[in-house]
């Protein structure tokens, strides 16, 4: 996000200083002080349930016999995708070994998000049937769209921060900003579903819903679309939940006023840099 870096460059230690103040510091080193557990014990627990899909995905199908229907080839293509999603969260799990700790752990909590949603898309990638190449190729235009769609949303909301908390005046885009407003309702909506559907089973009537769909001569292709633009918004409910644009923020200015920062506010430098 070179535009990001730009920005953030722009802003002075003076205009950085009047918004971090001591807490915030705090809070990106150490995080909550009322935490019931702290943060390593819970990196490992999310690192855990980040793996959990991808590793199933492995033990699926290398133990395929009669419970899935796969070649050698679909096999192949699952075992690599769930590979590649572990290495990738066990990469994102490192990574996140940052000496403003809790700032690490929430960065590696947003990635084991994306990795877990990503594992469920990906989940059945090694199953054949009849439409099993059509089902490969949506897999793969979808998740590379979903996580462009990821980065480009967090960019906007990133600058959105910038331009709220340090009054600046970069343009952002309205459109990416109503597209999380409306992941977040529509996890709202999903959970109010689920509610009621585990309250009373007997209101969903497949056969009705289909006549209805019919009656309203809907066609497939609007379906379709509607179904694809649907699961797009889906695509952001972890940049809804976990991702934090002023966390991002806050750490890129104190790692570029480090010392400024650690000795402004009194910090030993084994305190500061885990010495």
């Amino acid at each position: 996000m070179k535009k990001i870096e730009d920005y953030v460059s722009n802003i002075s230690f003076e205009e950085a200083y009047v918004k971090i103040d001591r807490n915030k510091i705090d809070y990106l080193i150490k995080g909550d002080s009322n935490a019931k557990f702290p943060i390593r014990i819970k990196k490992i627990g999310f690192l855990a349930i980040s793996l959990f899909m991808p590793i199933m995905m492995i033990l699926s199908y290398t133990s395929a016999k009669d419970n899935l229907v796969t070649t050698v080839f679909s096999r192949t293509i699952a075992i690599t995708t769930a590979t590649s999603l572990i290495l990738i969260s066990l990469f994102s799990y490192f990574k996140s070994r940052h000496f403003l700790k809790n700032y690490g752990y929430k960065e590696f909590i947003y990635s084991s998000l994306k990795i877990l949603f990503l594992s469920y898309i990906c989940g059945s990638i090694g199953t054949v049937d009849s439409n099993y190449i059509i089902h490969l190729v949506t897999i793969i235009i979808y998740v590379p769209t979903c996580l462009y769609l990821c980065y480009i949303v967090e960019k906007n909301m990133l600058i959105e921060y910038i331009n709220l908390t340090f009054g600046k005046e970069y343009k952002t885009n309205k459109i990416l900003s109503l597209l999380v407003k409306m992941a977040g309702i529509i996890m709202i909506l999903g959970l109010v579903i689920v509610h009621l559907y585990r309250i009373n089973k007997s209101w969903i009537d497949k056969d009705s819903i289909n006549d209805s769909i019919n009656g309203l001569g809907v066609s497939m292709t609007l379906i379709v679309i509607a179904g694809a633009f649907f699961m797009i918004i889906i695509s952001l409910l972890p940049t809804y939940i976990s991702f934090k644009a002023d966390l991002r923020i806050q750490n890129k200015l104190v790692i570029k006023y480090s010392e400024e920062f650690r000795e402004m506010y009194g910090y030993y430098k084994e305190e500061w840099y885990g010495e």
